[in-house]
């Protein structure tokens, strides 16, 4: 399986980013492999709909699982369309600590979005 992780940095051990469509980088973690990739978040200097954009990438990169702090509406509707649940990465401080939490499944999904960044109804 393949989780995404919002992350401020290219390594396993950098911290986890407490942004979903502005984060700097998504790790692309292979839970079969043990092998990440990391890319830099394209949009997150988008005007609006960062979000969107972001899980595009998450779609263009094979992933089946986010690992986030939240996400906005739009965002939570792209995720569900493509049935990529999301996860809360609650307190932990690093991708590798995120990474953890999930398989030992501590971590809550996300249902409900959260930031509605520049959608605001």
């Amino acid at each position: 399986m393949i989780l995404a992780l919002c992350s401020t940095g290219k390594e396993l051990q950098s911290r986890v980013d407490e942004r979903f469509g502005r984060t700097a980088f998504f790790l692309f973690y292979n839970t079969d492999t043990a092998e990440s990739i990391v890319i830099e978040n394209s949009a997150k200097e988008a005007k609006g709909g960062a979000g969107a954009l972001a899980v595009q990438q998450l779609v263009d990169n094979h992933a089946e699982l986010l690992i986030a702090p939240e996400v906005g509406p739009q965002a939570l509707e792209a995720l569900n369309k493509f049935k990529i649940p999301a996860y809360k990465q609650g307190v932990v401080t690093t991708v590798q600590d995120a990474i953890k939490a999930w398989e030992n499944k501590t971590l809550d999904s996300i249902k409900d979005p959260g930031n509605k960044g520049l959608h605001k109804a």
